[in-house]
């Protein structure tokens, strides 16, 4: 995933958008691999586009923000040119655009539905694209390309339109069909995280398909070991050695 903009890198803006496409990739049973994030920069944007599209390991790379109607939205100038392809107006996008200028002109909240360059930068993508996903909360449209096998969703920043275009048109058609993976959590009151080394370090031997992490939580006074997995069994069987060697220090699990 690439986060593009200026107000992340400075702080002033939390980056929602990477947490809940992560959480919903989870939840599809897809893996994320790494989220990067990048300033409104063309070259810096094009750099990284190209890096992860060039990742054999990735299937799918997902871009937000910078789609809007200013001069530093750069993220479709930058993905032409990462792409090798010349930016045009989408008939689609423009006419989509019309209607909802027309719509807030009858609202008064704008005093005018003629189009001006604003407008159109959000309506120039770079050719040639897979699908045009519809933006039902913005006017910014989401796009699907496709490079070498790699499919490239570029989304809007604003997270009601990223989240809407993410559930409606991407989840159902391009990532439905998997599985969420099998997850096991053990919860310990006051327990010392560094007294667990001896069995992480054992079940990352015994059990390399089972992904398990510690995260102590100084607020609630836990600690948290969770076991993940494709195969419930064998998190289950990971959980179970975490279970009683907590026990044999002393420490019993408590509800979540």
């Amino acid at each position: 995933m690439i986060a593009i903009g200026d107000e992340l890198l400075s702080g002033y803006t939390l980056d929602t958008n990477s947490n809940w496409i992560a959480q919903r990739l989870r939840a599809l049973g897809h893996q994320l691999k790494r989220v990067t994030q990048v300033r409104d920069r063309e070259q810096e944007i094009v750099d990284q586009v190209r890096r992860d599209l060039g990742d054999p390991e990735l299937s799918d790379v997902f871009c937000t923000g910078g789609l809007g109607p200013t001069p530093d939205d750069r993220t479709f100038a930058a993905l032409g040119v990462a792409l090798g392809r010349q930016l045009v107006i989408e008939k689609a996008v423009r006419e989509r655009i019309e209607r909802r200028l027309t719509r807030m002109v009858d609202a008064a909240l704008v005093d005018s539905a003629e189009l001006n360059e604003g407008h159109l930068r959000m309506a120039r993508i770079p050719a040639g694209p897979l699908a045009v996903l519809r933006n039902r909360v913005g006017t910014a449209p989401g796009l699907v390309y496709e490079v070498e096998g790699t499919r490239l969703f570029v989304l809007p920043g604003v997270p009601a339109e990223m989240k809407a275009i993410f559930a409606e048109e991407i989840e159902p058609t391009y990532l439905a069909g998997g599985a969420a993976p099998a997850v096991q959590e053990l919860r310990l009151r006051f327990a010392v995280e560094g007294r667990f080394y001896p069995v992480l370090k054992e079940l990352e031997e015994t059990h390399p398909d089972v992904a398990v992490g510690s995260y102590p939580n100084f607020d609630s006074k836990e600690l948290v070991l969770r076991c993940s997995g494709s195969d419930p069994r064998r998190v289950e069987e990971a959980a179970s050695v975490l279970r009683k060697f907590a026990e044999s220090l002393g420490y019993s699990a408590v509800q979540p």
